[in-house]
C-alpha cells in the first residue's frame, strides 16, 4: 500500500518519532515546519493523512485542524505532542486522536493509522458509488 503522509512539526525530535513510528508503512512524507506550509501542502498534494504536532510554533492546533479540514474535507489528521504539557483538550473535543509520543501504548500510533486509513478508504469508496 502507498502512503504519502504531511508531517508538521518544527521539532527534530518529533519528526525523528514520527518517522520511527510508521517506518515502512509509509513511502512518502512530506514534512512542514509551520502551520502556512501545511495548509499550502494539503492545498496542492495529494495526501492519506496529516500529522499535526501541537507543539508547533505559530497557528493554533484546533484553527489548523479546521483548515485542513475545510481544504481537503475527509483527510485523516492525528495530533501528536512530545510531552503531556501541550493542552490537546480542543482538537480531541473536535475528534481528531491525539498521541503523547514519550508516553504512547506500544502500537498506539500505528492503530491510529490503520483506523485513519482504513475510515478515508471506506468513505471514499462509498463515493464512487
Amino acid at each position: 500500500m502507498s502512503m504519502h503522509i504531511i508531517l508538521c512539526s518544527d521539532s527534530p525530535a518529533v519528526r525523528e518519532a514520527v518517522a520511527d513510528r510508521f517506518g515502512r508503512r509509509v513511502d512518502r512524507l512530506t514534512v512542514c515546519d509551520s502551520g502556512m506550509e501545511l495548509l499550502a501542502a494539503v492545498r496542492s498534494l495529494a495526501a492519506d493523512l496529516v500529522v499535526l504536532d501541537l507543539g508547533t510554533h505559530g497557528l493554533g492546533g484546533l484553527l489548523l485542524v479546521s483548515a485542513v479540514e475545510q481544504l481537503a474535507p475527509g483527510l485523516p489528521i492525528i495530533a501528536v505532542s512530545a510531552g503531556a504539557d501541550v493542552d490537546a483538550r480542543p482538537v480531541v473535543q473536535k475528534g481528531i486522536p491525539h498521541v503523547v509520543l514519550g508516553a504512547e501504548r506500544d502500537g498506539e500510533m500505528q492503530a491510529l493509522l490503520a483506523q485513519a486509513v482504513g475510515r478515508r478508504a471506506a468513505a471514499l469508496g462509498a463515493g464512487t458509488r
